[in-house]
């Protein structure tokens, strides 16, 4: 009867995941999560997302939350989304109020779901990803330019830590 009860509940804990919750955190404070950035030296992969945006829901429920679920990307990056037609005020990178929208100029980022891969200034790393489309292969892209980030990223340590070193 225990394993039958348990079955139970984590078939409803499962059913009610899939139906509407994400484990994507929806983020409000840019300037408190660059500075946890820029201490654990991670990117961050910031989904650009609108409300009744039935592809963002899939990107979120197909892609992001099962990447943190996995605790793969846990040492590389920060999964992060940012709703871009709600109505309240966000703290940026340079710790100003906005709101969400100004964000989202700010990247040119006309489109839902854009992914933006960053930096703890808020500056762009990789290459913008529009849309989503095949699904299947949606993660291997999704992987290089999380790649190519942290390459920018070791790339600009690197050049900072010379700066440094020679003044």
């Amino acid at each position: 009867m225990k394993f039958f009860i348990s079955f139970l509940l984590f078939f409803i804990s499962v059913n009610s995941f899939a139906e509407n919750d994400s484990v994507v955190i929806e983020e409000n404070d840019f300037q408190k999560l660059a500075q946890q950035m820029k201490q654990e030296n991670r990117g961050l992969v910031l989904m650009l997302h609108a409300e009744h945006c039935p592809y963002c829901k899939q990107m979120d429920e197909e892609i992001l939350s099962p990447m943190v679920l996995s605790g793969e990307y846990d040492k590389r990056v920060f999964i992060r989304k940012l709703q871009i037609d709600e109505a309240r005020d966000v703290i940026n990178f340079s710790g100003k109020e906005v709101e969400p929208s100004d964000i989202s100029d700010e990247y040119n980022a006309m489109l839902t779901p854009t992914l933006v891969f960053l930096d703890y200034n808020g500056k762009e790393m990789a290459k913008q990803m529009v849309g989503i489309n095949t699904i299947e292969l949606f993660g291997a892209y999704l992987d290089n330019e999380i790649d190519d980030m942290m390459k920018n990223l070791r790339g600009d340590d690197s050049k900072q830590a010379k700066q440094e070193t020679t003044q």
